[in-house]
């Protein structure tokens, strides 16, 4: 839920074919989060189920500096917003 947690990249479902199977009514589909816990820092992506991803320097990137962030070594807001109103649903 938007409510408990920061998207940070999402997935566009306009491109998709409209019976590919989506599952969420209000077709916002997170691929990556970051949320506070208590005192601590959480980051989440799907990214990196295919070997091939690794190779990409953006996504190595991605993870590098979220393992800083939920280190407590950057700076970075995680505080929950709303799906933009002009977002695709």
């Amino acid at each position: 839920s938007r409510e408990k947690l920061r998207v940070l990249l999402r997935l566009d479902v306009s491109t998709m074919p409209a019976n590919a199977g989506n599952r969420r009514a209000d077709g916002d589909f997170p691929l990556a989060w970051a949320k506070t816990y208590g005192k601590g820092r959480v980051f989440y992506s799907s990214l990196g189920h295919a070997a091939e991803t690794w190779d990409n320097r953006d996504v190595a990137q991605m993870y590098f500096e979220a393992i800083k962030w939920a280190l407590g070594l950057t700076a970075g807001d995680a505080t929950p917003r709303p799906l933009p109103g002009g977002a695709q649903r």
